[in-house]
């Protein structure tokens, strides 16, 4: 190829931009300001020479006077630049947040991400593969979610209850806390994330522990006006949890209190509830979205959880700070 020196550039898989970033934030991936880390081999004549390791992306909109139809000189950039060889076969893997330092890479060029469940990130990774020889500009980054996306929606059980229903008390019981995710990096193909990825897995603790403190923190609880709309329940989460298979005590403890009296506390365990394909629920898998419907009386309650695989829904996330 000719021309002069060509700067290597990155952009994003299409999808990406429907894809939750974090709580507390309802922007997509491909957002000013967020950043990831990258990593790329290149492989020429049976030697691997080391190109970015762990060098910081930001996306932002700088504009690229060489191409001014274009809209921005790379989806994500970085500084000091680095340029393409004539030749060779370029690696490229990215990490998505920055903000996880627990990344490394082994001899093998097997790529090592340690993650905590109660740092609650959507942890997401990219893997592409570019050809010198063929194309170079720009590298594509699709991004793939490889923690578990799990909430659970409270509310009444019928519209004609006139009691008043708070949620005071929240917590995740018996839960791996924390895994490292692994993958080989020097492969052609995007990442197909799988449970196997996963390893190294924490002791099961409790998790996300949450008390309202005073009347005005409680979070009332009403009956939704769309029962399969999960915006008419009251949430707790978006928890991005290790995927995992569920111990048979996974429980949500609860507590609500009914007509301002005393607190009246729940555990609920949630092993093996069968979702809307008649599937039991006995592991959290990664890149999927699980929603626990409690829909709740004086007297009972009815737990329901629907499934779907990530890429299907738009995660948005609610302004709910966790504590724990």
């Amino acid at each position: 190829m000719s021309g002069g020196p060509r700067p290597i550039r990155f952009g994003t898989g299409l999808s990406a931009r429907t894809r939750a970033v974090k709580p507390d934030d309802p922007s997509v991936l491909i957002s000013v300001g967020n950043s990831a880390r990258i990593f790329c081999t290149r492989e020429y004549s049976g030697l691997a020479d080391t190109v970015f390791f762990g060098r910081r992306l930001v996306c932002d909109a700088v504009p690229d006077p060489s191409t001014p139809s274009l809209p921005y000189s790379s989806v994500w950039n970085y500084s000091p630049l680095e340029y393409w060889e004539d030749n060779g076969d370029y690696y490229f893997t990215a990490v998505f947040p920055f903000s996880n330092s627990d990344v490394s890479i082994d001899n093998s060029y097997r790529l090592h991400v340690g993650y905590l469940a109660g740092n609650n990130t959507d942890l997401m990774v990219a893997r592409t593969h570019q050809d010198a020889t063929v194309s170079t500009d720009p590298v594509d980054l699709h991004f793939m979610h490889t923690t578990s996306a799990v909430r659970f929606l409270f509310g009444k059980s019928s519209a004609s209850d006139q009691d008043n229903y708070e949620l005071t008390a929240f917590e995740l019981q018996n839960l791996v806390p924390s895994g490292t995710f692994m993958m080989t990096t020097r492969v052609s193909d995007p990442p197909s994330i799988s449970f196997s990825n996963w390893g190294e897995f924490g002791n099961r603790t409790n998790l996300f522990s949450w008390t309202a403190d005073t009347p005005g923190d409680r979070k009332t609880i009403t009956h939704p006006a769309v029962v399969s709309d999960p915006d008419g329940y009251t949430p707790m989460g978006w928890y991005y949890m290790v995927p995992q298979t569920l111990s048979t005590d996974a429980s949500v403890r609860f507590s609500v209190s009914y007509n301002n009296g005393e607190p009246v506390e729940t555990i609920l365990n949630f092993y093996g509830a069968t979702d809307q394909n008649s599937e039991l629920g006995t592991a959290w898998l990664p890149n999927c979205v699980y929603n626990y419907y409690i829909t709740i009386t004086q007297s009972g309650l009815d737990l329901t959880v629907k499934t779907v695989p990530w890429d299907e829904v738009q995660v948005i996330t609610d302004d709910f700070n966790f504590e724990g």
